[in-house]
């Protein structure tokens, strides 16, 4: 009897143990639920109306906040390239007929365009114009001396009325066309009105004489065509420097 009650007890405080974990568990997962089933819900923010100020849209006027693209006007030339490129586009109403009249019309304006190019290379070369890969030519003949020949030309007495003026660039000049009037008379050049600096420079074959024309040009294109204010110093070192060469001839 006494083991039966004691059997009794075991088991009875067993069943407790178990089941209080149980009801732990089950305790905590109806928390979660309600948790869940009940967020919390943040509260709405509060708003209020703002108005512009009077006359906002004033400071938004100036060009910086212009963001459209303006059209430039078309130019004399833009019209004429637009013109020139209606032109050269197909005018026929048929891929196989031949419009004529187009046709002449371009080769027309082919040959115009060819004649003012020339005209304006032209031009330029009269003038002594710099090209664009290289530096231009210095000729020799300006004004009348185009038309004259050297060997007619009295250069000492030249040079002493140029002296006497104190037109002392003109004088240099004279004193050039003089170096060239003696080389061509002793056939160490062949002169011609036409010719360079370069070009008389190549016929020359003394290595000294070379040198001293190559100074004596240089000293010649800078006072001449550079426009270079020559004084009486600047003069009489020139005017030595040919003579020198003169005595050598």
């Amino acid at each position: 009897m006494n083991k039966f009650l004691l059997y009794i007890t075991v088991l009875i405080l067993s069943a407790q143990c178990f089941a209080q974990p149980v009801a732990d568990t089950l305790n905590t997962e109806q928390k979660a639920a309600k948790m869940v089933a009940s967020p919390v819900i943040p509260a709405s923010p509060e708003y209020s109306n703002r108005n512009f100020k009077p006359g906002f849209k004033d400071k938004y006027t100036d060009d910086e906040f212009i963001y459209q693209t303006k059209s430039m006007p078309k130019t004399w030339w833009d019209r004429f390239l637009e013109w020139l490129g209606n032109l050269f586009k197909s005018n026929s109403k048929a891929d196989n007929e031949i419009d004529w009249l187009a046709i002449t019309i371009r080769i027309l304006c082919f040959i115009v365009i060819g004649f003012v190019v020339y005209l304006v290379s032209r031009a330029i070369l009269d003038k002594e114009g710099m090209w664009i890969f290289g530096r231009s030519r210095k000729k020799i003949a300006i004004q009348s001396v185009e038309a004259e020949n050297i060997h007619e030309m009295d250069f000492k007495q030249l040079i002493s009325e140029t002296k006497i003026n104190a037109n002392y660039r003109l004088a240099l000049r004279y004193y050039y066309l003089w170096l060239l009037k003696k080389l061509s008379a002793r056939e160490i050049i062949d002169w011609h009105w036409d010719k360079t600096n370069s070009d008389y420079l190549y016929e020359i074959k003394d290595a000294a004489l070379k040198k001293d024309f190559e100074y004596l040009s240089y000293v010649y294109d800078h006072s001449w065509y550079g426009d270079f204010p020559i004084d009486e110093k600047a003069f009489n070192k020139a005017e030595k420097s040919f003579i020198k060469t003169f005595n050598t001839l």
